[in-house]
Formats: structure tokens, C-alpha cells, sequence
């Protein structure tokens, strides 16, 4: 049995659902957040990920704060992560056009990090004011991978853990072939 690990930020501005994906995530699409509870600094959660009979991969997800006053922090969750999620809400613009500065900070304190970008709140398209196409558009100038999600309703929570928890054993298994192949 392989047990693999993997640190993955969870990254964006204040109130567009981060906390509420991840609690989502770790729970199995059963515990939604009722109540809003702004995050102080960072949360932690660990999420099991079964990719087959023999592999398992941990996914240690960090929950960070997206308040101005916690910006300091984030370069610190960052440094030795496999990827970040970038998390923006649907029916607020004003937290899509801050994406870049995530990214850019992302990739300031961990140039070769994996990012995911997550269109959250999908459930609100009826208030939306961003399309999957701007989101889709952002995802590739950037090198990131698009997702579209609804924490309320616990879609695609599981996608964007599930891809990189199967990159990271892709990684493994490259990196066992080259070290098998050095005799």
C-alpha cells in the first residue's frame, strides 16, 4: 500500500466560499457552514483520496484567511505546497479581478506550484457576473486548470482534489521509473 502526501492552499479574497469547499471537501459533500465564521489566519484539514487498491493520497488542505490583514501569512502556507486552489466567487466581480494577485503571489513564493482555479458559487448564475468563459480565458493565460463549483450544493468539490491527488501519484510513479532506471 502507497500513502502519498500532498500540501494544497486554498487561496482567494474574503467570503468567496474557500472555507465552505473545503469543509465540503473534507466532509464528503455532507457539512455545509450555516453560519459565516470569518477564518483567522489559516485553517487546516486532512482529506483521504483513494485512487486505486494500493494508493492513497493525503491531501492536507489549507484554508487561508483572504482578509488583508493575513496577506503576510500567505507566502508561508505557499512555500513547499503542490498546488493551490484559487477560489472566486461568480456573482462578485470584484473577486475575480483580484485573481492575478493571487496567482502572482502563488507563484512569487513557489514557482513550480500547480494552480487550480475554481469558479465557486455556480448556483448563483442566475447573479452572475462573471462567465465560464472570462474564468476559462484567466485559467489559460495563467497555466492554471478551470473548475466550476457550489459548495452550498457540494458540486464539484471532489474534482479539483481527486485531479491533483491523481498528478501527484503520476509524479511519484515518474519519479520511481527514473530511479529505477539509474543502475
Amino acid at each position: 500500500m502507497v500513502v502519498l502526501r500532498m500540501k494544497i492552499v486554498v487561496v482567494g479574497e474574503a467570503t468567496v466560499g474557500k472555507t465552505a469547499f473545503v469543509q465540503m471537501a473534507h466532509s464528503g459533500g455532507v457539512t455545509f457552514p450555516k453560519n459565516y465564521m470569518m477564518t483567522l489566519g489559516c485553517d487546516l484539514c486532512v482529506k483521504e483520496i483513494q485512487i486505486d487498491m494500493n494508493t492513497t493520497v493525503e491531501v492536507f488542505l489549507y484554508d487561508v484567511a483572504g482578509q488583508k490583514a493575513y496577506e503576510h501569512l500567505c507566502a508561508q502556507y505557499l512555500e513547499g505546497a503542490t498546488a493551490f486552489l484559487l477560489v472566486y466567487d461568480v456573482s462578485n466581480k470584484t473577486t475575480f479581478e483580484t485573481c492575478k494577485k493571487w496567482v502572482d503571489r502563488a507563484r512569487r513564493a513557489n514557482k513550480f506550484i500547480l494552480g487550480f482555479l475554481v469558479a465557486n458559487k455556480v448556483d448563483l448564475m442566475d447573479k452572475a457576473e462573471v462567465t465560464d468563459s472570462q474564468g476559462e480565458i484567466f485559467a489559460r493565460a495563467n497555466n492554471l486548470r478551470f473548475f466550476k463549483s457550489s459548495a452550498l450544493r457540494g458540486v464539484g468539490i471532489a474534482e479539483p482534489l481527486e485531479e491533483l491527488a491523481k498528478l501527484q501519484v503520476e509524479a511519484y510513479n515518474e519519479r520511481c521509473r527514473s530511479l529505477a532506471s539509474i543502475k
